[in-house]
């Protein structure tokens, strides 16, 4: 998986800060993210399910 792109996002930057910490925003935001544990304000456990091969 590759994830790259960028995006411009039209809000205070404290307020994504923000949003980009809590867990269930954040897993949201990863594809194919089944659950996204946060251990601690520098450690996440994330569950994804991908799909290898064809």
């Amino acid at each position: 998986m590759e994830m790259k792109d960028e995006v411009r996002i039209e809000a205070p930057r404290d307020r994504v800060y923000a949003a980009l910490n809590d867990p269930d925003i954040l897993k949201d935001c990863i594809p194919g993210c089944d659950d996204l544990f946060k251990h601690s304000d520098t450690e996440l456990t994330a569950k994804v399910a991908l799909k290898v091969g064809r």
